[in-house]
């Protein structure tokens, strides 16, 4: 009896035990699990990433702050990055793949600093393809270049961005255009002018009172009465014929070459240079060796 007592005991306690040891790794997986999502939810609302540690904590916080006005501004997802190891990958393909991977938008652009393949990057996605032009680009590298070639690496994101900035702020997106270069496609900007119901309405009123304002005019000049007036013809009119006789005698012809205007940042707008990247997703931008 005793002896079964001591067995139902030690039952008790072993089914105690286990239990006590699945709750607390059920417990442990379940916040194991919304540190996962919410590491994720970070990573995928991310704007700095600073894998290569260039960045002080001051110098981090003053980026992050850039790219938040400009998410504000733009309404595109902004992204930054440095890396010390691209895996293998080239600049370009590894900015590419980083933000196609980390994006919630279609829109947007990516300044890096990659220094394993000792190259600054910009690449800009969907809408913003149309203001970070070729020229931008050389901009925005320009800038960068000056920084990177000093080892500021805050500096070079910092400048880099703010040509972002002025891309954005100084070009007429619906004059410039996207050429892929994989297969010579040009594209024009999708946004169609359309006029409110105001406009409409002034230019109707400024049509009639622009055609009511001639009609005055004419009448005013002529005074004229409808069927009040007859022009004696018979008595005041006179006919003088005379002949008169043209010689053709040689013809020069003149032609000159008129060149096709260039690309500008004004009027003609200027040209997207882009390519289908390894995710399937199109960006225009460029890169440059530090």
């Amino acid at each position: 009896m005793r002896i079964a007592k001591k067995c139902l005991l030690a039952a008790m306690a072993l089914c105690l035990l286990v239990f006590c040891n699945v709750t607390a790794s059920a417990a442990d997986d379940a916040q194991t699990a919304k540190a996962d999502e919410a590491q994720q939810s970070e990573r995928e609302n991310m704007q700095l990433t600073d894998l290569a540690g260039l960045l002080l904590e001051q110098e981090a916080g003053e980026i992050n702050s850039l790219l938040d006005d400009l998410e504000t501004s733009t309404g595109w997802d902004m992204m930054a990055l440095t890396t010390g190891d691209a895996g293998g990958q080239d600049a370009t393909t590894y900015a590419e793949a980083w933000f196609d991977k980390y994006t919630t938008k279609d829109d947007g652009v990516i300044c890096a600093v990659d220094m394993d393949n000792r190259e600054i990057v910009v690449r800009a996605f969907g809408e913003a393809m149309y203001y970070i032009t070729d020229r931008r680009t050389d901009r925005i590298l320009d800038a960068g270049y000056e920084k990177i070639s000093e080892e500021a690496y805050f500096a070079t994101l910092e400048a880099m961005l703010k040509e972002v900035e002025n891309a954005y702020l100084q070009e007429d997106p619906s004059k410039n255009h996207l050429y892929n270069e994989d297969t010579g496609e040009i594209t024009r900007h999708p946004v169609e002018r359309k006029l409110a119901p105001t406009e409409i309405l002034m230019a109707a009123l400024l049509a009639v009172l622009s055609g009511s304002a001639s009609i005055v005019a004419v009448l005013g000049k002529y005074r004229l009465k409808f069927g009040g007036y007859k022009y004696p013809i018979e008595k005041n009119g006179k006919v003088n014929l005379t002949v008169k006789e043209d010689r053709f005698v040689n013809s020069f012809v003149t032609r000159r070459h008129i060149p096709k205007p260039q690309d500008s940042e004004g009027g003609g707008g200027s040209r997207s240079t882009v390519h289908s990247g390894s995710g399937g997703r199109m960006s225009s931008g460029g890169s440059r060796k530090f």
